[in-house]
């Protein structure tokens, strides 16, 4: 589960930007909307959703690629992978922060204990790194500059048996490793292993035109589960597609790495069944929904975090809601779900709490910042009226289109 995510000096957030599903209150406002999870004090709870708006180009997509870039680093163990460096990408606008370390940190909970983990880098190494974990309260487990550990809690396991072998070998951490994902490997059981399994088995990042590689995901996971086609047929039968139900023909490849299948939809018109091809016939958002229909399966019931870019691209905003309220009400594991988003028709007050509605936006230097709807204060309560303050630019997150006419 996620508490919080931290960025800074990443693409277009150059200020430290701080993004919470903690619930804020205590009404009653949408209580299904919120659950207490172990690992938090009593009354205090998180939010299942939210849900960040902005104009083209404000950020709120950077904000989904930075808990990618977070994870890829996590990942691969450090910055030596190419693939990741890529993803390294500081602010550009000012002529000091191109050189300045990127930094990210997630508040999250794993194997029922709280923990804060976070760390800068540049795309050759690891500027510090550091871990908090809850005992009684939080506590500094480690905290580490370059390759040299500056502060740590007595009884840390995994850095005791680390500084044995480094007494011991006379080696060293190298500097564009992590520390955690070094010790998740050689130390089981510990603090650095949960949190390197959460973000490996948990976090799921989808950006905005990454729903091809879902759909692999989906066709393994029908070929594989013959219960998994029976979820994915009820899920696509209740986004009232028209789709009553599925078959699906998934062939091993001559390829590596890739599914041969035939999908075929049934539609009952009249009495008569007629049969479409998934991949010929349908819509694409009809095949977007099929392609995140198992990803979003497994969130649910292993209560996985998912960040995805776009949700409603291509989609009715009644499917969104109904994908939405999903996560509200039927979600025994907690699973969270957080999306950027553009249609207004989302923003109601039977979906989402203030707290769970966020806006991004740019200063006048460039530079993105997030505010979420519950810290703007004198605003009405009705949603129809705060969709169309939205529309008017009030909490910002819009667009200031000028005239558009082409000059002759």
């Amino acid at each position: 589960m996620i508490i919080s995510f931290s960025a800074k000096n990443y693409r277009s957030i150059k200020n430290r930007v701080d993004f919470s599903l903690r619930k804020r209150g205590h009404g009653q406002e949408i209580i299904q909307n919120s659950f207490h999870p172990e690992g938090l004090p009593e009354k205090h709870e998180l939010l299942k959703s939210a849900v960040i708006y902005g104009a083209n180009a404000s950020g709120k997509s950077n904000l989904i690629r930075a808990v990618a870039a977070m994870q890829s680093v996590i990942k691969h163990n450090g910055v030596e992978n190419s693939d990741t460096r890529i993803l390294l990408e500081p602010f550009r606008l000012d002529g000091n922060s191109r050189n300045d370390p990127i930094l990210f940190e997630m508040e999250l909970i794993a194997d029922g204990r709280r923990f804060r983990y976070g760390f800068e880098c540049t795309q050759e190494k690891i500027v510090s790194e550091w871990l908090y974990g809850q005992k009684k309260r939080m506590v500094l487990l480690f905290a580490r500059k370059d390759n040299r550990f500056v502060e740590s809690s007595p009884d840390f396991a995994e850095l005791n048996a680390w500084t044995k072998i480094i007494n011991d070998t006379k080696l060293n951490l190298p500097e564009n490793k992590l520390f955690l994902s070094t010790a998740a490997k050689m130390f089981s059981g510990g603090a650095c292993e949960s949190v390197q399994n959460w973000f490996e088995h948990k976090l799921v990042v989808v950006s905005s035109d990454a729903y091809q590689q879902f759909l692999g995901y989906t066709l393994q996971s029908l070929k594989k589960d013959d219960s998994f086609a029976k979820r994915v047929s009820s899920l696509i039968r209740k986004a009232d597609l028209g789709i009553q139900d599925l078959t699906v023909t998934v062939k091993d490849s001559n390829q590596p790495n890739q599914i041969s299948a035939e999908v075929q939809t049934h539609h009952v018109i009249d009495g008569v069944s007629y049969s479409l091809d998934m991949f010929f016939n349908e819509s694409e958002g009809t095949k977007k929904v099929f392609a995140l229909s198992a990803p979003l399966i497994d969130i649910l019931l292993n209560g996985k975090v998912l960040f995805i870019d776009e949700l409603d691209a291509g989609l009715h905003p009644l499917l969104v809601s109904h994908m939405l309220e999903v996560f509200h009400e039927e979600n025994a594991r907690n699973a969270q779900i957080i999306a950027t988003a553009h249609s207004p028709a989302l923003l109601t007050e039977t979906l989402f709490r203030r707290d769970q509605v966020w806006f991004a936006n740019k200063d006048k230097n460039g530079a993105s910042f997030f505010n979420s709807l519950a810290d703007f204060t004198g605003i009405r309560k009705n949603f129809a009226c705060i969709v169309k303050d939205y529309l008017h630019g009030c909490f910002g997150g819009v667009p200031y289109i000028k005239d558009l006419a082409v000059e002759e």
